[in-house]
C-alpha cells in the first residue's frame, strides 16, 4: 500500500515538473521568410512601411495556399488567395517603419479577424531626413494615407505603376513624368491619379502584365533606380484569370525572362513589381495556409468585381480612356 502511494505520489511530481519546465508542442507557429542580401533567411532584416496582408474570419477556413520552389537556382514563395467573402487581401500601412509581423490591421483583429499571411508592399525613401515616406501610392480603406502631413499619392513616385486592388480584382495603372509632362488620361489627376474606386492603392515599379496583355506599361520609364537592369531579389503581386491573387518573393537576383515564364504558365491578367532586396519578406501562419476548401474556377458571378470581363466594360466603369 506504503509503495503504490509513493509511486501515486512520484507520478504527479513528474507530472508538474513537466508541465512546468517541458516545452509544449507549439498549434501555430508564424513562418518568417526573407532575404538577407546573400540568401534565404528566418528572420525579419529590415521594417518598411507597406504590406500587402491576407485576412480571413476567425473561425473558418482561410482560402489561402503556400507553396515553394526554385526557379534558375532561386528561392522562391508563393501565398495564393482565392478571395470570399471570408478571406481577402488588404493594404496595411505604418507611417513609421515597422517589422512586417507588426504592421497589420489590429481594428479587424478586434472584429474577429486573423492575419493569415502579408508580403512587403511597396517602395519607401531611405535617406535620414525622410526615411520612411513611401514612393508613390499609398490608399488604405478608401483613403489615401499620409506621410507627416503630405498625402500618399501616385504623384510622388516618377516612373512606378500603381496596383488598384479591391476585395476581387485589380487594376494596375501607371502616373509618372514622360518629357516634362505628367502622364494620364482623362480620367486622372495630378493628385489622386486614376479615379478608381479601390479600396486600396499601392505603387511599385515596373509591370509584367496588365490588362491582361503581357506588356510594361511604364514605357521604359524609371524612379530612383532602373529595376529592370538592377539584380536584386523582388516581390511580385499579381492575379490570375480565375481570379486568384498571387502574392510572390524571389529570394535572389533571376532574370526577368525568366519571372515571366513562371506568371505565363500561370495564365495571370496582371503582375507588377514591389519593393525587393532586403526589403523582401514574407510571413504566414502554417497553421491557416494549405487547409482543404475549393479552390476558384473563376470569379463568383455576384462579385463586386472592376470588370474583368471585357476591355469596353472598364471603359464604361471609366477604367480605360475611351
Amino acid at each position: 500500500m506504503m509503495k503504490c502511494i509513493i509511486r501515486k505520489s512520484a507520478c504527479m511530481v513528474l507530472a508538474v515538473l513537466t508541465a512546468l519546465f517541458c516545452v509544449r508542442p507549439v498549434l501555430a507557429e508564424t513562418v518568417i521568410n526573407c532575404w538577407d542580401e546573400t540568401k534565404k533567411a528566418h528572420y525579419q532584416r529590415r521594417k518598411i512601411s507597406t504590406a500587402i496582408n491576407i485576412y480571413a474570419r476567425k473561425g473558418t477556413v482561410p482560402f489561402v495556399q503556400h507553396e515553394t520552389g526554385v526557379l534558375r537556382g532561386v528561392e522562391y514563395d508563393i501565398l495564393r488567395v482565392d478571395p470570399s467573402r471570408n478571406t481577402f487581401l488588404k493594404v496595411d500601412y505604418s507611417e513609421t517603419p515597422v517589422y512586417l509581423s507588426q504592421l497589420e490591421d489590429r481594428k479587424l483583429l478586434k472584429e474577429g479577424y486573423v492575419r493569415v499571411g502579408g508580403i512587403n508592399a511597396g517602395y519607401f525613401n531611405n535617406t535620414n531626413t525622410q526615411y520612411g515616406r513611401p514612393v508613390g501610392a499609398v490608399r488604405v480603406n478608401n483613403e489615401w494615407t499620409t506621410w507627416h502631413g503630405s498625402l500618399n499619392t501616385p504623384a510622388y513616385g516618377s516612373g512606378y505603376a500603381t496596383a488598384y486592388f479591391n476585395r476581387y480584382d485589380m487594376e494596375i495603372r501607371y502616373h509618372g513624368w514622360q518629357k516634362g509632362k505628367w502622364k494620364g488620361d482623362h480620367n486622372w489627376s495630378y493628385m489622386t491619379g486614376y479615379l478608381i474606386d479601390a479600396e486600396n492603392a499601392v505603387s511599385g515599379s515596373y509591370t509584367y502584365f496588365a490588362d491582361g496583355k503581357e506588356q510594361d506599361i511604364t514605357s521604359g520609364q524609371v524612379g530612383g533606380i532602373n529595376y529592370h537592369t538592377y539584380g536584386r531579389a523582388l516581390t511580385i503581386f499579381a492575379q490570375k484569370q480565375t481570379g486568384q491573387f498571387l502574392l510572390i518573393e524571389f529570394y535572389g537576383t533571376i532574370p526577368d525572362a525568366a519571372v515571366k515564364e513562371l506568371l505565363r504558365k500561370e495564365k495571370v491578367t496582371d503582375a507588377i513589381r514591389l519593393d525587393g532586396g532586403g526589403s523582401c519578406q514574407m510571413i504566414y501562419d502554417d497553421e491557416l495556409v494549405n487547409q482543404n476548401y475549393s479552390p476558384l474556377k473563376q470569379l463568383p458571378e455576384d462579385s463586386p468585381k472592376f470588370s474583368r470581363d471585357a476591355v469596353t466594360a472598364k471603359r464604361e466603369r471609366g477604367f480605360l480612356p475611351g
